[in-house]
């Protein structure tokens, strides 16, 4: 028995070994899997990030500052995708501090860029131009004219019109985004320009649909039809058909309206972009009370309030993040950057964050991703019972690809015709849907006709049986 436990002690030791052997990488090694997560990133910006704390630590130990300080700008462009401002916060500064250290001017300028926005948001844009001036200023040092410089000051110039946006300020904004498109002409290659300006005619698009909605769909149209075909769906197309559908709802066209904000939507859920999210949902909540369509509608309405609930809950966080960071700093007797900036945002995000806490006095359970699945349904079932909107947030992360491969059977499906779909999925009678929605065992028979014709189910398939493989 002796003998079995060293050779067990030696085996258990040796698995141990040749396990931190593999989780040690190479530089080259590194570098290869940072370019594949840098193309993994555009694809789908969730599972990207996953990846990045391992490759932190690895680029840490390997003393990698580039490495590094790529791995925290990614980072921080997560973060800002996500509205993550408590993340952000942390991170911008932490990338600010690393690049200061390794003397880098491209990450340097990025991290007063991060600040900047964040300060924006918080609604300080005279500090965050203050920020913007200070990046502007650290690329101006650069003397190699590298197309990542070049590429550094026209966030620089985009992040100015973000400013200028959030001042109200739309003129001024569009003066910026000329000037990017301006500077533009100096890349040679086509292909790269096509790209570049593709995001400068989104961002006036964007910037139009404030003042003139016939130039925001010229331009909106201009980046689709420029938009090289090897460039993946991103924000900018996200933005694209926003403008669109925001056009077509002021002209009455809810049908194109709806249709495009749906492609809006469905590029969001595929890449995990979620900036802008909530305008299309106030948007889309409009045209279906117009309808007087209150199914999708509420649906619309409990997005925006999960969404704004989450937004507040972000600031507050970060909140908490800020004033302990301003505590240690006047403990080391250092200038908090942060200090000014406190007692303006307790009075308006704590005031927020507890009204709305007021209002939706439970906050949307997280869901582990290793729960087990009878105790999620009975999770999932308590929440329809209550007529919790936090239902279908829950759901989608329990099935965080269900709305997709809907979408992708029929990108006109409505968002309540897909929550429908779910109460599928959870095999549910058309006694209970109809119990739990209010309506007439008709009325859900009638909805089930209509999505078995909308995702073509053939008659002799049992729609629960289909529903269940996606």
């Amino acid at each position: 028995m002796l003998v079995f436990r060293k050779i067990l002690l030696f085996n258990i030791l040796l698995i141990s070994f040749l396990t931190a052997a593999q989780n040690h990488l190479t530089a080259s090694q590194l570098k290869t899997k940072i370019s594949n997560n840098s193309k993994l990133y555009k694809n789908n910006i969730d599972k990207a990030y996953k990846e990045l704390n391992g490759l932190l630590k690895q680029s840490i130990i390997l003393k990698d500052s580039i490495s590094e300080m790529k791995i925290l700008d990614r980072k921080c462009r997560y973060f800002y995708s996500k509205n993550m401002m408590d993340s952000l916060i942390i991170t911008s500064e932490n990338l600010r501090k690393k690049s200061s250290l390794y003397k880098d001017i491209y990450f340097e300028a990025m991290s007063n860029i991060y600040i900047a926005e964040i300060y924006s948001i918080n609604k300080f844009p005279d500090k965050a131009i203050s920020y913007l001036n200070s990046a502007y200023q650290i690329l101006q040092k650069d003397e190699s004219n590298s197309k990542k410089i070049f590429y550094a000051k026209s966030n620089v110039l985009n992040s100015f019109a973000n400013v200028y946006l959030d001042k109200n300020q739309p003129k001024e904004a569009l003066k910026k985004i000329y000037e990017e498109i301006e500077s533009g002409k100096m890349l040679k290659d086509k292909n790269e320009q096509d790209n570049f300006q593709y995001l400068n005619y989104a961002n006036l698009a964007n910037i139009y649909i404030q003042i003139n909605s016939d130039s925001a769909y010229h331009y909106a149209k201009k980046s689709i039809l420029i938009k090289p075909s090897d460039v993946i769906d991103d924000k900018s197309m996200i933005d694209n058909y926003s403008v669109i559908g925001k056009v077509y709802k002021d002209k009455k066209d809810y049908k194109n309206s709806i249709k495009n904000f749906h492609k809006a939507l469905f590029i969001s859920n595929k890449n995990g972009t979620e900036l802008n999210n909530n305008q299309i949902y106030h948007s889309l909540k409009d045209i279906y009370d117009i309808l007087n369509n209150k199914d999708s509608a509420d649906f619309y309405s409990n997005k925006i309030e999960q969404y704004e609930l989450k937004s507040l809950k972000s600031k507050y966080n970060s909140l908490q993040e800020v004033i302990s960071k301003d505590k240690k700093e006047q403990e080391n007797a250092q200038n908090p950057i942060w200090y000014w900036i406190i007692p303006a945002i307790s009075a308006i995000v704590c005031g927020a964050f507890l009204t709305f806490k007021k209002k939706k006095s439970k906050v949307e359970p997280e869901i582990k991703p290793e729960i087990d699945r009878r105790e999620t349904y009975h999770h999932l079932m308590e929440l329809l019972e209550k007529k919790d909107p936090a239902f279908l947030f829950t759901f989608e992360k329990v099935y965080p690809e269900f709305s997709n491969q809907l979408l992708s059977k029929n990108p006109d499906l409505q968002q309540s015709e897909i929550e429908f779909c779910a109460l599928l999925k959870m095999k549910l009678s058309t006694k209970d849907i109809a119990r739990i929605s209010f309506i007439e065992t008709r009325t859900v028979q009638n909805k089930k006709y209509r999505i078995r014709k909308k995702l073509d189910i053939p008659q002799n398939v049992d729609i629960y049986q289909w529903i269940d493989q996606i």
